[in-house]
């Protein structure tokens, strides 16, 4: 087998104790993990199905549309591949065939119900009225949790790349520019920097960055304005999920004790991101010390896993007892805002190790606001 990105053993065995005949697979980020290719019009596409078909203890079957085949055999490891030409055949009836052949027409069969479009699911259960079908959303959740370390190293590498980025935009900012003008700087940097896409780009000034995710609007930058960005590309697919906060001029005392006061409680969530803790515990610790620094914390998460999706297993949340363990990353995601006034972000990319959690970013540094000088 090609040296590949994921951890495919895992998930070998995961499906050889999951007592289900077979998996299939047909998210794009699944599609990626487990056949080590993207194809890219599986997503802005979405009749064009791609799929694999992994029996347990035998080799999968991948489906294709056509137009993508001889792109797919080159760069998967998975040798039977299968395509459909587009409006003349249903990926859905090359599936059926395909589980027909292999004697899984009856079988209990693992599918992953959050992404399959529900008219797919039901022409699927129409061909295959005697096989029982259920979510592996969980199983391929779970095996995507724990990164090789060809995952960390793209995470890293990805991550550094965006904050570089970032603070290289900061500092080419001048009074009177746009969001708009921010936000393409921000995206070409991203760019040649290495990412195959810019999968986010939310860079605002002044009030703006009392909001989440607004749009890059006209509105033109003022001495005084605080800059917030997050920001994020895909780098191998694997995305960064960078939020970092500037000033034109010197924070005001209110901002610079703000900061400060996040910056300890963002400190001591990392701190606490190892063996023996989970997301629960450490987001009950959030909202305490939240609580304790007199910052409101209205926030459903305090941190994420990264990967082939911006947000993935595990989560720092009050639903997530997932056990840490080590390797696996999360993006510790500390902010504060207040809705058409202001607002500040900063995160780090975490792996999780058996000893103290290593942060993996750095190079645009969160001690203070980064001053910008007008220009």
């Amino acid at each position: 087998m090609k040296q590949v990105m994921g951890n495919l053993s895992r998930l070998a065995s995961s499906l050889a104790s999951s007592g289900l005949d077979a998996l299939i697979i047909v998210s794009p980020e699944n599609v990626r993990y487990t056949g080590d290719v993207h194809i890219s019009t599986q997503s802005s596409i979405r009749d064009r199905l791609a799929v694999i078909v992994w029996p347990n203890g035998a080799a999968p079957v991948f489906i294709v549309c056509a137009v993508e085949e001889r792109y797919v055999r080159e760069n998967t490891w998975i040798e039977d591949v299968r395509s459909y030409r587009e409006f003349h055949l249903s990926p859905v009836d090359l599936l059926t065939d395909v589980l027909y052949e292999l004697g899984l027409g009856g079988g209990r069969l693992g599918l992953e119900l959050r992404y399959l479009p529900a008219q797919s699911f039901n022409e699927l259960t129409q061909k295959l009225p005697s096989a029982r079908f259920e979510s592996c959303d969980g199983l391929l959740a779970e095996v995507r949790m724990v990164k090789t370390t060809a995952e960390i190293e793209s995470l890293r590498q990805g991550f550094r790349a965006t904050e570089q980025a970032m603070l290289d935009s900061f500092n080419a900012i001048s009074i009177g520019d746009t969001e708009v003008d921010m936000a393409v700087s921000l995206a070409e940097r991203i760019l040649r920097g290495g990412a195959s896409v810019v999968a986010f780009n939310h860079i605002n000034a002044g009030v703006n960055t009392g909001y989440p995710h607004k749009a890059a609007s006209h509105y033109r930058v003022r001495y005084g304005d605080l800059i917030k960005a997050d920001s994020g590309g895909r780098y191998r697919e694997y995305h960064s999920n960078v939020g970092r906060t500037a000033k034109f001029g010197p924070s005001s005392r209110d901002q610079a004790d703000l900061w400060q006061r996040l910056l300890d409680i963002h400190r001591q969530l990392v701190a606490l991101v190892g063996p023996g803790n989970c997301g629960r515990l450490v987001f009950e610790k959030a909202v305490g010390l939240h609580q304790q620094a007199g910052i409101d914390f209205p926030f459903g998460h305090n941190g994420h896993g990264v990967g082939l999706c911006v947000h993935e297993a595990p989560f720092i949340s009050v639903h997530d007892e997932t056990p840490f363990e080590s390797g696996m990353i999360v993006a510790v995601e500390t902010r504060t805002r207040r809705e058409g006034e202001m607002g500040l972000h900063m995160n780090d990319l975490v792996e999780i190790t058996e000893h103290e959690p290593i942060v993996h970013t750095g190079v645009f540094p969160i001690d203070e606001i980064l001053r910008l000088d007008a220009r």
